[in-house]
């Protein structure tokens, strides 16, 4: 009897240890599967972004809300809608149609400039669920023509904040120079090309999300990725949805390796 009392002691022993540990290696495998899944999504978001994707249908499927929101010269915010979504958005909401105009937004320059040096700030911020996520968290259709609502539910949810700046590889006074000139030179031509057509993409991820009222939160992961691309724009539409808002894309782009900042 004392042997059997020593064993099921060590045994109850090593199961409150077992015990203890388990949820921080739940939380550890989590995190590194949500880590994982962000990864993948910001490397195909900077090349939907870099090549101007004009037909990717998991960018409207997987998307929950864009804000376009501009400050400075104009003061306005406007929500658009994906076609899964059907919680309330606040102030001005328009549905997603076509996937090139979640390329559109997103690739909008983080400055617009304006005669009488004037400047508009443009702030975009997006809702997506993860898209390499597995099949049962995907947005497909049941025999009702409406996803089911336990794959969403269950989706990994995140906010990402999308910035193109310009980045000329020379101070603006010495750009200037170019103004109105024709330029023979085969260098400097490439040089006045670059300097026109470089930008940085940064990327930055916060998760999970969570609704408090009409308010969107976040936990405290994040992660910012960023890449240069060196393309020429092309104008999309001058009127997007009736919201009187030009938006461009990247066309034919090029790039260096992803990073990511710490």
């Amino acid at each position: 009897m004392t042997e059997i009392a020593l064993c099921i002691a060590v045994i109850g022993i090593a199961l409150v240890a077992i015990v203890g540990v388990l949820p921080s290696g739940l939380n550890v495998q989590r995190q590194n599967r949500e880590d994982t899944l962000v990864a993948q999504d910001a490397q195909f978001l900077i090349e939907a972004i870099r090549s101007g994707a004009a037909g990717i249908a998991d960018l409207t499927n997987q998307v929950d809300f864009i804000r376009w929101r501009r400050t400075g010269a104009e003061v306005s915010e406007v929500y658009f809608r994906g076609p899964n979504y059907h919680e309330p958005l606040p102030g001005t909401v328009i549905n997603l149609t076509t996937s090139w105009q979640v390329t559109a937004i997103l690739s909008q320059p983080r400055f617009e400039f304006l005669p009488n040096n004037r400047v508009i700030r443009n702030e975009i911020m997006a809702q997506f669920r993860t898209f390499s996520g597995p099949f049962t968290e995907k947005a497909y259709r049941s025999t009702t023509g409406l996803p089911e609502p336990a794959r969403l539910e269950t989706a990994l949810r995140y906010m990402v904040n999308v910035e193109a700046v310009p980045g000329p590889t020379r101070p603006p006074i010495m750009l200037s120079a170019y103004a109105g000139q024709a330029i023979s030179n085969n260098v400097a031509r490439q040089q006045l090309q670059l300097d026109q057509s470089l930008n940085e993409i940064r990327l930055t991820f916060q998760w999970p999300v969570f609704r408090v009222g009409n308010d969107f939160r976040v936990g405290n992961s994040e992660k910012t990725f960023r890449t240069q691309v060196v393309a020429d724009r092309q104008i999309l539409t001058t009127n997007l949805l009736g919201t009187g808002r030009t938006v461009s894309r990247f066309a034919a782009g090029g790039t260096n390796n992803l990073f990511l900042i710490p």
